[in-house]
């Protein structure tokens, strides 16, 4: 018996009687021979419909039928069709079948190892199957060996499904790869490798809106693994024909080159296409080599980027003198009414000077940033206290991670000073930064309310009592729902953007 993919496994459950009520069916004499109203392996035994035959005969001759059979067939066959038709078959082929059983169905078999998922539920399990797919494609393109006609025919068909690529790591020539083995001598290369042109993507698929590119090597090696900064190597050549590519993808929003040697030089080649992009709104650069001078040069692009929002700087070794810029070009922006940052510093080493540079444009008064991260900085008590206070003066600021910082309890001081008339913190993260425990948990709950609404209900305690009696603190100031805050807080954080 077919029992579409449409009904709710949870339907079955409702009729499917326990075993007491079962064994109470039989009378003492009679012999155990019944339907089972939840078993229906007595359906083998009936001949299978004419309909059903008719479905499977044009799934395994799926390729004679036109674009249009999903028009001229009813919606009970379609979802008994979309259980039955092959996986295998070429994208092109199928890339016409409707709804999301048999993409479901597909990505299993071609992934049997990840887990579909998608955080926007308005986002069909088609489109994350072919973007998956095509992202696929792209990463194990090798250069010199590309086959354009063919790739051309694939990348045309998926197109107008496609609005994000993300590569986790692109091929370099095959001629290479021995060179980068684990048993070479450093595994040294003559030469930056070059990788596919991206440009000749990019000018198929028009309508990407997210690009997410790791330029790296793909070894292949029972063993487990093994990295080294060479295998994350590229040409400057490559940053032209990204470029070129980034002109003419209109859509084009978010970009990401992370996990690379990207450089100065080699930003600042890239830099006059990324002039041109005006629609770009988030840039992430993280775990690159950017460096204080490659920070400047991203300034630069962030001072003409009128659309942009989130700037991802993370794990670059970016100084004070970088941060100093960025700072300068973050407060112009606001003066000039661009919109205001979100802004990943996370793991550089701006340490006090760079924090300052920070808090003055914080203490501006215009609001140039919405968020800012800068966890694992070498900041200690000067730097804290310079960003504690200048928070008495902003008020567009909804997020501060500074966590994993040398700071002191004159900070939490400050912190606790400052939030009590600052009501537009709505997340705060202060982990590992020398605080008592009673300290990081109250200014937590301070963002909880402020993020909720409800600040007039939250008792504020003074900074001499939390210090004194981290027990009798918890008990007094009970939050709304102590139960379930903490996995609320979570929840929403991710919702919200704040994590």
């Amino acid at each position: 018996m077919w029992i579409p993919h449409t009904i709710p496994k949870t339907t079955f459950h409702l009729f499917i009687p326990s075993d007491e009520i079962v064994s109470c069916r039989l009378l003492v004499n009679e012999v155990e021979q019944v339907i089972s109203s939840v078993n229906f392996s007595w359906a083998d035994c009936m001949p299978k419909p004419l309909k059903l035959l008719c479905l499977d005969n044009i799934a395994n001759h799926f390729s004679w039928y036109p674009d249009q059979l999903f028009e001229w067939i009813t919606p009970i066959n379609t979802e008994y069709f979309v259980e039955t038709l092959s996986t295998s078959l070429p994208i092109a082929l199928v890339i016409h079948v409707p709804g999301d059983e048999y993409w479901r169905r597909r990505y299993v078999g071609t992934w049997p190892n990840d887990v579909i998922s998608t955080r926007n539920p308005a986002v069909s399990v088609k489109i994350v199957y072919i973007t998956k797919y095509v992202s696929d494609i792209i990463e194990n393109l090798e250069p010199g060996y590309v086959d354009e006609t063919e790739l051309s025919d694939i990348l045309m068909v998926c197109s107008p499904y496609v609005t994000a690529i993300d590569c986790q790591q692109l091929r370099i020539q095959g001629s290479m790869v021995h060179t980068l083995a684990i048993d070479e001598p450093k595994g040294i290369l003559p030469h930056d490798p070059i990788h596919i042109d991206i440009s000749f993507v990019l000018g198929i698929l028009k309508n990407i809106q997210t690009l997410s590119l790791v330029y790296g090597s793909r070894t292949f090696t029972t063993k487990p693994p093994m990295y080294s900064p060479e295998q994350y190597r590229f040409n400057i050549d490559d940053m032209d024909t990204l470029g070129r590519g980034l002109v003419i993808s209109e859509h084009l929003t978010s970009l990401a080159i992370t996990k690379s040697e990207l450089n100065m030089p080699k930003f600042n080649r890239l830099l006059p296409y990324l002039m041109k992009c005006h629609g770009l709104e988030e840039i992430n650069f993280s775990f690159c080599k950017l460096s204080s001078l490659g920070g400047k040069s991203v300034a630069h692009f962030v001072k003409t980027a009128k659309m942009l929002k989130l700037v991802n700087l993370c794990g670059n070794n970016i100084g004070p003198d970088g941060v100093e810029s960025l700072s300068f070009v973050i407060l112009w922006r606001r003066n000039n009414n661009y919109p205001a940052i979100e802004l990943n510093l996370n793991m550089n080493n701006i340490s006090d000077i760079g924090a300052k540079y920070l808090a003055s444009a914080l203490a501006s008064g215009v609001q140039p940033l919405t968020k800012l991260r800068i966890r694992n900085c070498n900041i200690t008590e000067i730097g804290g206290l310079n960003i504690a206070q200048s928070l008495a003066y902003d008020r567009g600021l909804r997020a501060l991670e500074i966590d994993n910082n040398p700071l002191t309890l004159e900070v939490a001081n400050a912190l606790h000073t400052t939030l009590k008339t600052n009501l537009n913190i709505m997340y705060i993260s202060i982990q590992n930064c020398n605080f008592p425990q009673s300290i990081t948990n109250f200014l937590s709950r301070v963002a909880f309310y402020n993020r909720h609404g409800k600040r007039s209900e939250l008792i504020y305690v003074d900074f001499e009592y939390l210090c004194y009696d981290d027990d009798e603190v918890e008990q007094e100031n009970i939050s709304l729902e102590e139960g379930t805050m903490e996995s609320e807080t979570m929840e929403n954080d991710v919702k919200e953007g704040l994590i």
